[in-house]
């Protein structure tokens, strides 16, 4: 698939033609706390899964692929969205959700 700028799609599913215009990913960790009799935090440690979200934007004409869920070792798509105008080219997004 052509990119536009963009040097990586971080392990996510793209949809298929078009024209990639953005990837970007986020990684988010779990605290998980302790506290006291008073309520102040006695201990705080991060939680050993953290939740890898990987989102992929393209531009033209593009379909969105099939990918079967619950396969955590590939990730799994948790959105799909295709929008068309009269005011531009159609625009696709993917949003792979990745637990490690």
């Amino acid at each position: 698939m052509p990119a536009f700028g963009v040097s990586s799609t971080f392990g996510g599913t793209s949809p298929t033609g078009g024209i990639l215009q953005s990837s970007e990913q986020s990684i988010d960790k779990e605290i998980a706390t302790i506290k006291g009799a008073t309520g102040k935090t006695e201990v705080a440690q991060a939680k050993p899964r953290q939740i890898r979200t990987v989102t992929i934007k393209t531009k033209g004409s593009a379909g969105l692929v099939a990918v079967a869920s619950g396969d955590m070792s590939s990730g799994t798509v948790t959105g799909a969205k295709y929008s068309e105008t009269n005011d531009d080219f159609p625009t696709s997004e993917v949003t792979t959700t990745f637990y490690s």
